[in-house]
């Protein structure tokens, strides 16, 4: 069984490759905190674009950013632009991202349970609850209190 999972590798220059596995409805991408994805670079603007979840995929818009963002060297405008395998984006000046499916490997799926009383199961026998302690001081009150109510 596999499913598609939807990812996003982005390169920043002088760091490692960040990898985002795309599950929101809407991701926003900016350099603020608020964003799913956050890209500390100068010329990245605080709310740049964002990704929105589609029957096929996902999308692609730009939210009015400084310094644009481009699909495939083509700059993307506030209508949404259809992602594909292997999509390359550039936000700013310098940081690229590639849009990649990702297919997950499953083990089978998990046989459906089996209803309540379709199975015969042995009996066994449960073992005898234990007996409580008996407390011998309270025993050897107890018989003095019995041997001093019959005289």
């Amino acid at each position: 069984m596999s499913k598609a999972i939807f990812n996003l590798v982005v390169e920043l220059p002088g760091a490692p490759v960040r990898y985002y596995q795309l599950g929101a409805g809407i991701i926003k991408i900016g350099r603020g905190d608020k964003n799913g994805i956050i890209l500390e670079e100068d010329t990245v603007s605080s709310r740049h674009g964002e990704l929105r979840r589609t029957e096929s995929g996902f999308e692609i818009a730009d939210l009015g950013s400084t310094n644009g963002t481009r699909l495939n060297g083509e700059s993307v405008g506030a209508e949404p632009r259809e992602l594909h395998e292997g999509d390359i984006l550039v936000f700013g000046h310098t940081v690229k991202a590639r849009y990649v499916r990702v297919i997950q490997i499953c083990d089978k799926a998990a046989k459906e349970p089996v209803p309540p009383g379709s199975l015969t199961r042995k009996l066994e026998r449960s073992p005898a609850p234990a007996r409580p302690a008996i407390n011998p001081v309270a025993a050897a009150v107890a018989k003095a209190a019995r041997a001093k109510a019959n005289t």
